[in-house]
């Protein structure tokens, strides 16, 4: 018994140990078949793009020849010794006998992560030397200002909105107080009173001097009336026969005279009650007035905030020559509050001297109404009294806001004072508008480029590869639940569809109803905040981008290097002469702008070009513009030093486009002293918008219409199923309970044990 048993343990080991080393020899050979199917990889795709990809001779075939060539098929064998003739034998121990292998595709370098994963594996060594050198390095001396300059621009444009908006306010607020004092001079005040030299047929004085004599004229034309009455009582009867006693003269009264003064008199006291009206609108205008100043201190109250939380001033880079001047002091357009109570109290008396007046006037003209109705002497030294009184009132106005109107013309001349640098300022921003005017020109040249039609058909084949390989990891995306994929994080597209004239072209479009000019500079303006942005984006963010990872790095590096972009030298009849270029081939074919197609995304060439080299003069002008608010401290006048610097800016940016035309490169700052290329931008531009999904499926389109791949059908990685058996030499039935507990992976078939081995690979 006790030897039976050891005999069937021995016979199980035997089999177990056969088993062991057939599962090795499985696995070890689907192993190699994967790594001979993937040594077969696609030579252009590799040498053009470096990237990798399966390709050439079926891959079942050569997973086939590989099993051959390793002469796998042999199986386990030993030498030993022949009883019969003396001589070795070989003795296969395994009997191994292997199945077709089956090889299948994995991870298509259509997929996002998978091309992402070669890009970063192909630059990882090469992108983040050459751009931390190559690039960073020399705009990292200007970023630092750049933020700075950001800041402070865009703190003195947003001050210039506030300092205007008071300055229209403050305007309108004299207007409306000229527009009461012309109510007043309307009415005719000075010659009704009349002020001295300026008495008209009809006026209060005369009606108040000549009261006296209107009485005397009444009393002196009674006396006659009696008079004449006793003297025709006198006359004696006529006697029959006896002539008629001649009658009394009638006496000669002053009819006309008293007539002629209750007419003056009527109009003149109807002139008086009417200017309490007068009054009215008077008080409303004030009225308006006092709200404008209301506004205008608001803004005020605005400034003073942005005075105490103006930024540090813009600094030349380290290591450049310092300039002279600090930052522009925004207190210096502040009016103080003082002067707002001032100008409050002014307004404020400017309506209760007319009131006054008015108020005056009314008691007049009732008077000389009732005075002409009593007919008492006692009116007389009252009306006379009213007159000097009204004089006074009027003449108080008068003087201080009609004419010469001293108190409007102080309040005027405080406000040109507020604003000493308006013309100077003025003068800048016209400059500041033709020179974007002709930015914008030379911008808008890109978009009168017409490519040809079979230029424009390859635009398109290349949009629908881009579409198909968007759509094909969408796809995936959706099955993968709920697409939470590596390639959703891969990057955010900082603007998938820019402008065609890029960053620099926002609000160009002026509204209307404003002169040419204001258009032109307002867009101006518009331009230097928008570009502002679009620098401080860019160089500020350098740092971030460092500390963030390479994926980025990479991705830019890789762009560079692999893909077309246009050499600007071809542009130098636009760029350099300003003028509309014909769009040859060489300008519009993909062939020379593949690396702003994949950035920019336009099925239309003109437009890819558009959009770059907008954006590249928003950048030119963000940092130009930072040098002119260095260079222009001297102007003093915070809004002054801010028009002066968008001038400089401008035409500075101006001159790097010419320059890039006419040599291919241009100094990036005068604090800087080193030259980019048209593709040092590019690159940049990359860095700063990432590489997300859209971009990686238009880079993905490029390199399918270069190589006529189709990524999505690339496989990076293969999987090759192998199966095999080896005839059990004992007892298989023990070995197939030993199946069912576990402990070996295949199956007992007919005495036999048979099991699949799968080997998965990828590049």
């Amino acid at each position: 018994m006790t030897v039976s048993a050891v005999l069937l343990l021995m016979a199980l080991l035997i089999d177990y140990s056969r088993i062991a080393a057939f599962q090795y020899k499985l696995d070890s050979l689907a192993g190699s078949s994967v790594r001979s199917v993937l040594a077969a990889y696609d030579e252009p795709l590799y040498e053009r793009y470096g990237l990798f990809g399966r390709g050439g001779t079926d891959a079942a075939q050569l997973a086939a020849e590989a099993l051959d060539v390793s002469d796998a098929r042999g199986g386990l064998s030993d030498l030993l010794p022949s009883e019969k003739d003396g001589l070795s034998r070989r003795i296969d121990l395994l009997q191994l006998e292997l199945g077709e292998p089956s090889a299948q595709p994995a991870l298509m370098l259509g997929e996002w992560p998978v091309l992402r994963r070669q890009i970063e594996q192909e630059m990882k060594i090469k992108g983040p030397i050459d751009l931390t050198l190559e690039l960073i390095d020399k705009l990292r001396p200007v970023g630092g200002s750049m933020k700075q300059a950001a800041q402070e621009i865009g703190t003195l444009q947003q001050s210039e909105k506030v300092f205007d908006k008071r300055q229209s306010a403050l305007a309108e607020m004299l207007s409306l107080g000229e527009a009461a004092a012309k109510v007043v001079r309307e009415t005719g005040s000075d010659g009704l009173v009349p002020l001295p030299g300026r008495g008209q047929a009809a006026t209060f004085k005369e009606s108040a001097d000549g009261y006296g004599s209107y009485l005397a004229w009444l009393a002196a034309d009674e006396a006659a009336q009696a008079a004449y009455q006793a003297a025709l009582l006198a006359v004696p009867p006529a006697k029959e026969g006896m002539p008629a006693a001649p009658l009394p003269t009638p006496p000669m009264l002053n009819t006309a005279s008293i007539q002629n003064y209750e007419a003056a008199a009527a109009e003149t006291a109807g002139r008086l009650l009417g200017l309490a009206a007068s009054a009215d609108q008077h008080d409303r205008l004030i009225g308006e007035a006092l709200q404008q100043l209301e506004l205008a201190l608001q803004a005020e109250q605005e400034l003073e905030r942005l005075a105490a939380a103006s930024p540090a001033a813009a600094s030349p880079p380290a290591g450049s020559e310092p300039q002279a001047g600090a930052a522009a002091d925004l207190s210096g357009l502040l009016l103080g509050r003082s002067w707002f109570a001032e100008t409050e109290a002014a307004l404020r008396r400017q309506g209760e001297r007319l009131r006054a007046f008015a108020a005056e006037a009314s008691v007049a003209g009732r008077r000389l109404e009732q005075a002409v109705q009593r007919r008492s002497l006692a009116d007389v030294p009252l009306l006379r009294g009213d007159a000097v009184l009204l004089a006074d009132k009027l003449e108080l106005y008068w003087q201080a806001y009609v004419s010469p109107g001293e108190e409007l013309q102080r309040l005027k001349a405080k406000l040109e004072a507020s604003d000493g640098s308006k013309k100077l300022r003025e003068a800048e921003k016209k400059k500041a508008g033709s020179l974007w005017k002709q930015a914008k020109e030379m911008l808008d040249g890109f978009e009168r480029m017409k490519a040809a039609e079979a230029e424009l058909e390859e635009f398109a084949q290349v949009e629908r590869l881009a579409e198909a390989n968007r759509a094909f990891n969408e796809s995936l995306r959706q099955q993968d639940d709920g697409g939470q994929g590596e390639g959703a994080a891969g990057g955010q597209e900082k603007s998938e569809r820019p402008s065609t004239e890029g960053s620099a072209a926002a609000g160009a479009e002026a509204a209307s109803g404003r002169s040419a000019a204001s258009d032109e500079a307002d867009a101006a303006d518009e331009a230097i905040a928008s570009a502002q942005e679009t620098g401080g984006g860019v160089l500020g963010g350098l740092e971030s981008l460092l500390a963030a990872g390479g994926e980025r790095l990479l991705m830019a590096e890789y762009g560079a290097r692999r893909f077309a972009s246009m050499d600007p030298r071809r542009l130098q009849t636009l760029l350099v002469g300003g003028s509309s270029q014909e769009a040859s081939s060489e300008l519009t074919s993909l062939d020379h702008q593949e690396l702003e197609y994949i950035l920019y995304g336009f099925a239309n060439p003109a437009a890819n070009l558009g959009a770059a080299y907008g954006e590249l003069f928003a950048l030119r002008l963000a940092i130009r513009t930072m040098e002119g608010l260095i260079a222009s401290r001297a102007a003093g006048h915070p809004l002054l030093v801010l028009a002066m610097a968008g001038v400089y800016g401008l035409q500075h940016a101006l001159g790097d486009l010419r320059e890039l035309g006419a040599t291919g490169e241009a100094e990036l700052s005068k604090y800087a002293p080193v030259r980019l290329g048209y593709l040092d931008y590019l690159r940049l531009f990359m860095l700063t918008h990432g590489t997300g999904d859209k971009p990686l499926s238009r880079m993905a389109a490029v390199i399918e219409h270069r190589t006529g791949a189709r990524l999505e059908r690339v496989p990076t990685g293969m999987s090759v199923a192998l199966t095999g058996s080896i005839p059990l030499w004992f007892l298989p039935g023990l070995v197939r309970l030993a199946g069912r507990a576990g402990a070996i992976d295949g199956q007992v078939t007919g005495g036999k044990y048979e099991a699949t081995s799968i080997a998965g690979w990828s590049y």
